[in-house]
């Protein structure tokens, strides 16, 4: 199991478009139903923003096949403020999370 923690910061201003556009791409991901993908995004302050993704073992990224994910990550380029931070994660216990 592969796990990736990515934070982003947003510039100021563009917090609660960021945060539309993320739901749009959950929604997208809700009815597309992709396989052998775990995905969540949470907002930690009001610019700050954590996702985390599970992928099955074996297992292509499915969302590189998604137009609503790949029109997401050219949006996001106008909003983000820096790099994100990228960490992939060791599950050494998980209840129903991973």
């Amino acid at each position: 199991m592969s796990v990736t923690m990515i934070r982003q910061k947003v510039k100021d201003g563009s917090a609660e478009e960021a945060a539309a556009a993320t739901r749009d791409l959950f929604a997208t991901l809700d009815r597309v139903r992709p396989e052998g993908l775990r995905y969540a995004s949470t907002r930690v302050d009001g610019s700050t923003f954590v996702a985390l993704f599970e992928l099955a073992d074996g297992i292509e990224d499915p969302r590189q096949a998604i137009p609503e994910y790949l029109r997401f990550l050219e949006q996001i380029k106008g909003w983000v403020d820096g790099p994100p931070v990228i960490e992939h994660l060791e599950v050494v216990g998980s209840y129903n999370l991973f």
